[in-house]
């Protein structure tokens, strides 16, 4: 099961393995080959993968809800066993489907568009379309429900490329304003959705400075923290390990297993850690 919602699964994995003696590894830079390399936007596997978490908005799959509401959650499926866990996805898909219903087709943002537009200002061209050899690019609307009655949005890019016979992938999320319930998000008005358009524009503007400017040398000083956010794990607002890249755009920004997330500060708690 690929999630995409902040690497789900690789965020959980950070809170298991909590102060083990052999720290987990963040997200690194680009590799030095991405580089000199083309970027070409194209669909990565992941953005269109689906699962009782997770489902596209649209036709295009650029705009992608997830959410982990309804059951005992995975510590109850795991204890009840087989049937457990399978009850619990099935109670998380019904409630996954219902929000789905309601949203599906209505938010008219473009991904794709306000990346480009972002990445009008930097150096670096974008390719209508990825060809062979081209680093892919996939911009996305994330929807994340992150309590029973809250949904926050975000926008996402993610980068997949080969280095040698080795693939690798990149993720760069930055949280947009604005907390809805089900309901406002489904009956956005036409100059609402424009906001969220801009907004988009701005947060990819941000993401892309942030990217030019990765350095292995800059991500190797970054201090260690232990933070907690329910908008990077929904519902379970873990426990879990990260390095703090610092506050800049009014977010701060961290770095993840599987992410670097610019984030509200009001939606992060965290502390240096003391290993």
């Amino acid at each position: 099961m690929r999630l995409i919602h902040s690497a789900f699964v690789a965020i959980v994995s950070t809170a298991l393995i909590g102060c083990a003696s052999t720290p987990p590894q963040m997200q690194a830079a680009r590799p030095a080959s991405a580089l000199t390399q083309s970027y070409g936007l194209a669909k990565i596997e992941a953005v269109g993968a689906t699962s009782h978490m997770q489902q596209p908005l649209d036709s295009d799959q650029s705009v992608i809800y997830f959410q982990n509401q309804g059951g005992g959650g995975a510590g109850l499926g795991l204890l009840l066993g087989p049937l457990g866990v399978l009850a619990n996805v099935k109670m998380i898909q019904s409630v996954t489907d219902s929000d789905v219903a309601k949203l599906k087709g209505k938010l008219n943002v473009d991904p794709k568009a306000a990346l480009q537009e972002a990445q009008l200002a930097t150096d670096s061209p974008l390719r209508i379309a990825a060809t062979p050899g081209d680093v892919k690019v996939s911009p996305f609307l994330l929807v994340s429900k992150t309590s029973e009655t809250t949904l926050q949005v975000s926008s996402v890019i993610m980068f997949e490329g080969t280095e040698g016979q080795a693939k690798w992938n990149r993720r760069y999320q930055y949280q947009l304003p604005g907390k809805y319930t089900l309901e406002q998000l489904s009956t956005l008005s036409p100059a609402s959705l424009a906001q969220l358009q801009s907004a988009s524009v701005a947060a990819y503007a941000a993401l892309l400075k942030h990217i030019a400017e990765e350095q292995p040398a800059a991500i190797a000083a970054e201090r260690p923290v232990i933070l907690k956010s329910a908008f990077i794990s929904p519902r379970f607002e873990l426990e879990m390990q990260g390095t703090l890249i610092g506050e800049k755009d009014q977010r701060i920004w961290v770095r993840t297993i599987g992410s670097v997330i610019a984030l509200d500060p009001s939606d992060i708690k965290y502390e240096l850690s003391k290993t």
